[in-house]
């Protein structure tokens, strides 16, 4: 999650995810209790009960990146059951202008309106292209769900979350390579963490003095877990979860009104940002052995460090305190920051997402206010995005994730201003 005091021009689109969160209670068994098992292909819900069929199953080209499988329809005749096929193929799907093929989808039971976009909402694929997130309900409540790569879609909500009128019951926000996602939820006083295992099994913590909420944003292979939590006097601080539970509570050096993990690597290194004294926004890199890096671009008066590949390199934001402009950056392993800006963005770059290749994914918004999608390569070629439903040219989307295969995941509204999840899947 970003911690800045830079209002950005598509925040009016975030809308608060639920209650405030204000003091941390009861621990939480393990159960696997409120998941429903739901397998479909592509039932995006458009209006009311409205559904975009997907293309009927045929063809013998190479399968899609990462063994995912795209939406079809039955090609008998008579027919309105939708369903998957695991030998859906890429020359079954349309390729959009940028070259890429794209799978949309809805979450099953997922209802909204245009005053509430985000129906269903992905924030992290993991290498398998398994990929979770959340959606809203008809009282615009907001539940988890995980997607396999065949396609197949569980829903779950955490026990004991508060699934009302707007609420953050439960938010997924990470997944690692065996399927076991991190994330929060909130009852009726406080926002918790979770850890929920590929079996479904859910466990509920808090990390020691969060007395005002405890918030993942981060999960690795070896099943460490970063965030960070608000203590009694809601200052934020960094945590580090063990696979067995142990927690270790830290602070950026300097980082006196708050320390903010966005992510985590197989070699636990965390990233994030800290505001120091001034309420400034810094990035930092801190290592395995607690050793803690700044990183601060020349001219940055905020900084976002959002995501860490295997390798150590970082993508994010930075401002610059003069114009204001909001430029994106990959620090690699090595130290070397290189800032850059999409070609033909108005002055906001923000990148979310990485993988092994320093392929970088995120948003940027164009001249005419556009919020798009796009791709850099490690050589610094562009690509930039909006998939075929969306509103162009006065787009919304929003790339989230990106996996080893180049496959990238996230949402985008409509020209009803309804939200759909998609996967863009590099063509072979």
């Amino acid at each position: 999650m970003k911690k800045s005091q830079v209002v950005v021009a598509y925040s009016a689109l975030l809308l608060l995810l639920g209650s405030v969160c204000s003091q941390a209670q009861q621990s939480l068994t393990s159960t696997r209790d409120g998941d429903s098992n739901a397998s479909q292909a592509l039932s995006n819900v458009s209006g009311a009960g409205t559904q975009r069929m997907p293309p009927q199953c045929s063809g013998q080209a190479g399968r899609l990146p990462g063994s995912i499988a795209g939406p079809c329809k039955p090609t008998s005749a008579g027919t309105q059951t939708q369903q998957l096929s695991n030998d859906l193929l890429a020359n079954d799907l349309s390729r959009n202008d940028d070259g890429a093929v794209y799978v949309e989808f809805a979450v099953p039971g997922s209802t909204c309106e245009a005053s509430f976009s985000r129906c269903t909402t992905p924030a992290a694929i993991n290498q398998s292209g398994a990929v979770t997130g959340y959606y809203a309900d008809a009282t615009a409540s907001l539940h988890g769900f995980v997607r396999a790569a065949s396609g197949a879609i569980t829903t779950f909500d955490a026990p004991g979350a508060t699934c009302s009128n707007g609420s953050a019951c439960t938010i997924p926000i990470a997944i690692n390579q065996q399927g076991s996602i991190t994330g929060y939820y909130c009852d009726a006083v406080a926002c918790h963490g979770f850890l929920r295992d590929p079996g479904g099994t859910l466990t509920q913590f808090d990390a020691p003095g969060g007395a005002n909420g405890t918030y993942p944003t981060g999960i690795n292979d070896a099943g460490e877990v970063v965030g960070y939590y608000y203590d009694a006097n809601y200052v934020g601080h960094g945590f580090l979860r063990t696979a067995r539970g142990t927690f270790t509570p830290f602070n950026a050096p300097g980082g006196v009104n708050g320390t903010y993990p966005t992510g985590i690597n197989d070699a636990g290194e965390v990233v994030g940002s800290y505001y120091d004294a001034g309420i400034i926004s810094q990035g930092f890199l801190r290592a395995s052995d607690g050793t803690t890096t700044t990183i601060d671009p020349t001219g940055s008066t905020n900084t976002s460090p959002n995501a860490i590949n295997l390798e150590g390199a970082i993508t994010g934001w930075w401002q610059d305190g003069g114009t204001l402009t909001i430029h994106g950056f990959l620090r690699s392993s090595d130290g070397t920051l290189t800032t850059f800006d999409v070609p033909g963005s108005r002055g906001e770059t923000e990148p979310g997402a990485i993988n092994l290749a320093e392929t970088v994914t995120g948003n940027f918004f164009d001249a005419a206010g556009g919020l798009h999608g796009f791709v850099r390569a490690n050589d610094g070629t562009f690509t930039t995005f909006d998939p075929p439903g969306s509103a162009e040219p006065d787009s919304y989307t929003f790339a989230n994730g990106i996996n080893a295969a180049g496959v990238i995941t996230g949402w985008y509204i409509d020209p009803s201003f309804i939200g759909y999840g998609f996967l863009r899947m590099p063509t072979l």
